[in-house]
């Protein structure tokens, strides 16, 4: 309420910006609640601003790239090669050109252990196809089963990280081998057993 030489008069608000409108503003009312607004707010709001009223402009989703990607609240991570500061969701390094495999930030020596077995890992998957056929076949089962199995052993966290085809390979193929080798030790008991007797 404002006071104008001694009498109260109301005076219109707008209902975006919260002021005063001047009769020679341009002014709109709302056609579903008859708030009213300034000419210019009511077209930057594209309808009315009053809640619940049927005028109101349509939510627009927000798209996915209007947010910063950040990871565990931060939106800069160092580069675990080169140490240089990178954006929390990069996947490659703007200055040394390393690349990961997720967001997630890693330390120096994760990344430097993930590196070294990408590079071992054509090596690794020719192993694993090895031990598959010296296992599969009958006459170097029981060879594959022991050098296999003790491979395995002894390269059981790089195995780890392999893909499932190549993990399910080595296990079907040391199973095999391993049954392959009981059933030839079984068939050779059985013959020396019999041939005794005769």
């Amino acid at each position: 309420m404002e006071m104008e030489t001694g009498k109260a008069t109301a005076v219109r608000r707008c209902g975006v910006c919260s002021t005063g409108m001047d009769q020679t503003e341009a002014a709109v009312s709302c056609p579903a609640c008859s708030a009213a607004y300034h000419k210019d707010c009511w077209d930057e709001n594209r309808g009315c601003a009053v809640y619940g009223c049927t005028a109101v402009p349509p939510t627009e989703p927000r798209s996915a790239l209007e947010f910063t990607p950040a990871y565990w609240g931060r939106e800069n991570k160092p580069c675990p090669a080169c140490g240089r500061e990178i954006l929390a969701a990069a996947l490659r390094c703007r200055h040394c050109g390393a690349t990961f495999e997720s967001a997630r930030p890693q330390n120096a020596a994760e990344f430097s252990e993930r590196t070294s077995l990408k590079s071992r890992m054509s090596e690794l998957e020719r192993n694993v196809i090895g031990v598959f056929v010296a296992c599969s076949l009958p006459f170097t089962a029981p060879l594959g089963a022991v050098v296999g199995g003790g491979w395995f052993l002894l390269n059981r966290k790089d195995v780890s990280g392999m893909s499932s085809l190549y993990r399910a390979l080595l296990k079907i193929g040391l199973g095999v081998g391993f049954v392959q080798t009981t059933g030839l030790i079984a068939l050779a008991f059985i013959y020396s057993h019999f041939s005794g007797k005769h």
